[in-house]
């Protein structure tokens, strides 16, 4: 029965994606297309990457350089916190915020602001660059993580942060959410400026597709809907080699009820 509706699933998504190819997202040439997935291919940067977080949903893949680092920033904590409770382990502190929940009690060396982290100030969230530099009081920043997944909203935020402020993180790590929108230039130009802001600084060294979709075709390309993306500031790359496959072994399915999806070898080759 699974597999049936697995099918018919699949089968009404390939239907209404060459629809909606042919009307509203084929503005979008395949050139660009293809110059936007290469903004996010991954590369080996001199450093193996290690698992942070539960074997589901919330468990990321990072670079194993983590000396030095004292804090990580965490806005959109959701129910879950196995990734800060890893970093706890590594004596990392995490800076948490997140209005739909309460603090989390699995961990002991946190900081939580019950607020949305947006571009702006308001009773129920903080402004990005406000709540990063209201810590600076009593410590020092520099070669922290930023772990954001925050729903849709990490446009928002990616362009509110200061150059400044992006240069104090060694390791980001992100989800970017409906990349299956990527073919209306009104969104393509948004989510491409962000990630162009990003890798002013950072180079991307892994990327691995949240399974909660079948992948998206517009036109002759294949997008995940959200996308995982860990990115190394610059600053600590040693090299920058290709990878020879994807997913890495450590990848492991974000909703366990769904079957895993694979990015065709033009998103790391």
């Amino acid at each position: 029965m699974r597999a049936l509706k697995e099918k018919i699933k699949y089968l009404l998504n390939f239907i209404f994606g060459k629809i909606i190819h042919l009307g509203f997202y084929k503005i979008i040439p395949e050139n660009e297309l293809r110059a936007f997935i290469e903004l996010l291919k991954p590369y080996d940067l001199g450093y193996e990457l290690i698992r942070l977080g539960g074997d589901g949903d919330g468990g990321y893949l990072v670079p194993n350089a983590l000396d030095n680092i004292k804090y990580c920033f965490s806005p959109g904590v959701g129910n879950l916190s196995q990734f800060e409770h890893d970093l706890e382990k590594k004596n990392i502190k995490s800076f948490l915020a997140d209005f739909n929940v309460d603090q989390p009690k699995n961990l002991s060396l946190f900081d939580f602001e019950k607020k949305f982290i947006r571009s702006y100030e308001s009773g129920s969230s903080l402004e990005i660059n406000n709540w990063i530099e209201s810590k600076l009081n009593v410590m020092n920043l520099h070669n922290s993580i930023l772990q954001l997944d925050v729903e849709g909203a990490e446009y928002e935020v990616i362009n509110a942060i200061s150059n400044k402020n992006f240069d104090r993180f060694k390791i980001i790590v992100i989800e970017f959410h409906n990349l299956h929108l990527i073919g209306n230039r009104y969104f393509f130009e948004i989510v491409k400026g962000s990630i162009k802001k990003i890798k002013l600084k950072f180079e991307v060294c892994h990327i691995h597709p949240n399974n909660n979709q079948f992948l998206k075709s517009i036109g002759n390309l294949k997008f995940a809907r959200d996308l995982e993306v860990t990115f190394l500031n610059k600053k600590f790359c040693e090299i920058k080699n290709k990878i020879k496959s994807l997913p890495h072994p450590l990848d492991l399915k974000v909703s366990k009820d769904n079957n895993e999806i694979y990015l065709p070898d033009y998103w790391y080759n």
